[in-house]
């Protein structure tokens, strides 16, 4: 059935409510999205250690955030709500390109992001050793193939993915790349040299500066002592499945493997 005109107004004007934990950039992304959307939204702070039956309820394939609730339907996943959101509000601050071509590669970069530089990030905040020093050759390879297109590619000679301001790529890209330094300073290890990646570090500064970055990305203060306890948490687990696998090698029959907590994946930093 065709949507009217009233119809659809009635639809955008529905309630919109937010699921997500204080420290996700995949929260964040939404959050920023809303915000430079205009757009009032309710917030709820989900607790990753117990979470909700609404969260359970709304998401119940992935069990995670964010969750946007729209008038009563819910969507997961970040990238699919910033798509959602750009569908829903086409008229108001725009996030994807009017161009197919630069649609679809806005969001393979965001594929990549997703696929390719988060996960090497979380290796390194995750690793110590000759394992942390891959995962930080993987990072560079993957910010110098970002690099390029910031300077001999489709982005060239813009201030933002997006252009003049920024869209879907600069969300997803931005919403994470905030946690390269508070990396740095909990493992000690360089990610982003200014002088390797002149273009993604001057990408970076003026994405933060945005009144709406700064309005949703918490205090560095808060994520330093939050990814400290992370990165604690996820090294015991390391060395408490090291200590299982040696214990298991010499035993006359296997031993289980210590689990790790069901929360443990969810509480840790997802860039």
């Amino acid at each position: 059935m065709e949507k009217t005109p009233e119809h659809a107004s009635q639809e955008e004007a529905a309630p919109l409510k937010l699921l997500g934990s204080w420290a996700s950039s995949y929260t964040h992304r939404v959050q920023l999205a809303l915000r430079l959307k205009g757009l009032e939204f309710e917030y709820a702070e989900e607790d990753l250690g117990n979470k909700s039956d609404e969260l359970l309820r709304l998401n119940p394939v992935y069990k995670k955030v964010p969750v946007l609730v729209h008038g009563g339907r819910a969507l997961a996943e970040s990238v699919i709500i910033l798509q959602y959101l750009d569908d829903a509000w086409p008229e108001t601050r725009p996030l994807l390109p009017s161009d197919p071509f630069d649609r679809a590669l806005a969001r393979f970069w965001c594929h990549f992001a997703d696929d390719k530089l988060g996960p090497a990030v979380g290796a390194v905040f995750a690793s110590t050793g000759a394992e942390q020093e891959a995962a930080v050759r993987q990072v560079h390879e993957n910010l110098a193939l970002v690099e390029a297109e910031l300077r001999d590619g489709a982005f060239r000679g813009r201030r933002f993915f997006g252009g003049d301001e920024v869209g879907l790529l600069d969300v997803v890209l931005g919403c994470g790349s905030y946690w390269l330094a508070v990396f740095e300073e909990v493992t000690g290890v360089r990610l982003v040299d200014a002088d390797a990646f002149p273009l993604f570090h001057a990408w970076l500064r003026d994405f933060e500066a945005l009144d709406e970055v700064r309005e949703t990305i918490p205090a560095v203060d808060r994520l330093l002592e939050y990814a400290r306890g992370v990165r604690h948490m996820l090294l015991g687990l390391a060395g408490a499945g090291a200590g299982a696998a040696a214990a298991s090698a010499t035993a006359e029959a296997p031993a289980a493997a210590t689990p790790a907590p069901a929360a443990a994946a969810d509480i840790a930093v997802d860039i």
